[in-house]
């Protein structure tokens, strides 16, 4: 019996190295921040998780992850590392952690403008002086409340 050839072709990377000052870094690598807090903001909710969460705290948290994983901007692991770790410890992938990141930033996002909204109403509220200072005497409102 003959053995079966492969009948794909093989595609050919493409060199843009000719490309100089206009040259792209590949997707992944302009990701990287995307990956790196993902990958902070999944390690810290597991951590919560397993340590319960009056055992846990954000900032030691943070630090501890300086620490061992560096500041974004460092570069202290590719890419590569990094996605390899996130699928050792997360089974999440550079779409997943995409994902993850683009739902985190909207979340921030609605936070960010539900914040802003209370403090416009607040404002609201302290520059109306017979509301904030009004004394209102609910006794009077109870006699005349029917039953």
């Amino acid at each position: 019996m003959a053995a079966n050839k492969s009948n794909k072709l093989k595609v050919t990377t493409i060199d843009d190295s000719t490309m100089e000052q206009f040259k792209v870094e590949s997707f992944d690598v302009r990701k990287y921040n995307a990956i790196f807090y993902s990958i902070r903001d999944l390690y810290g909710r597991e951590s919560q998780r397993q340590l319960g969460s009056d055992n846990f705290d954000w900032k030691t948290f943070k630090t501890q992850f300086e620490i061992c994983f560096g500041r974004p901007e460092d570069c202290r692991y590719t890419t590569e590392q990094l996605l390899n770790f996130a699928k050792y410890k997360f089974n999440m992938s550079l779409e997943d952690l995409l994902a993850y990141n683009r739902k985190s930033w909207e979340l921030r996002k609605r936070r960010e403008q539900q914040y802003a909204d209370m403090e416009q109403i607040n404002s609201v509220i302290q520059h109306i002086p017979e509301i904030t200072n009004s004394h209102v005497d609910c006794s009077q409102m109870l006699d005349q409340q029917p039953y």
